[in-house]
């Protein structure tokens, strides 16, 4: 599905810098923000699969992502599953996947899926890692749903991800991650020119 490029801020920074206020707002250190190349992402990744000490990664089959696992797949001590069932997504330590694009006014990642399997990679393990083409942030809603109008027929689902959930419904005590992954890792990935 193609979107349409100059919808987009085109790797305007304050766009960036506003949707990292936005995406983080609220929710302590249970969200990360980087705009890297693939290459540093990678690397950021591998001290990730570290600290969490993960060894099943569930992902989408984006071209994006799995570029961004090139590494990962070599190595023979993590599972990393393009497919599987609910079953597969419950046992996963990190979810990867590819978002459409950004929406900087509200912090939010939008998702466009067919498959049962991307909003499982997405939603199901307690980490979350989105990578978004850094030139695919639309500065506000109504850009948005601008790019998404003429697409809303061609996908089964539009998802709007704005980090993990809050709530303070138990006994007024705030709680980070109640429904959903309970950390966002976003890689916003520049376009290496070489």
């Amino acid at each position: 599905m193609q979107l349409w490029n100059n919808k987009f801020s085109n790797n305007d920074l304050e766009a960036l810098h506003t949707f990292e206020k936005k995406v983080k707002a609220g929710k302590g250190n249970s969200v990360e923000v980087y705009f890297t190349d693939i290459s540093t992402a990678r690397s950021i990744f591998k001290d990730i699969i570290s600290k969490q000490q993960a060894k099943n990664i569930i992902a989408d089959s984006s071209g994006l992502t799995r570029s961004f696992l090139e590494e990962s797949l070599l190595d023979e001590s993590l599972n990393i599953y393009f497919d599987g069932d609910k079953y597969t997504a419950n046992a996963a330590d990190i979810g990867v996947s590819e978002m459409e694009f950004a929406i900087a006014e509200s912090g939010s990642l939008v998702e466009l899926s067919d498959s049962i399997w991307k909003r499982l990679v997405s939603a199901m393990p307690s980490l979350h890692i989105a990578l978004v083409c850094a030139d695919r942030i639309a500065k506000d809603f109504e850009t948005a749903f601008e790019i998404l109008k003429k697409h809303i027929l061609d996908v089964a689902q539009i998802s709007f991800i704005t980090g993990p959930s809050i709530t303070a419904d138990i006994e007024r005590v705030l709680t980070i991650g109640v429904h959903g992954p309970s950390k966002l890792v976003v890689f916003f990935i520049k376009e290496n020119k070489q």
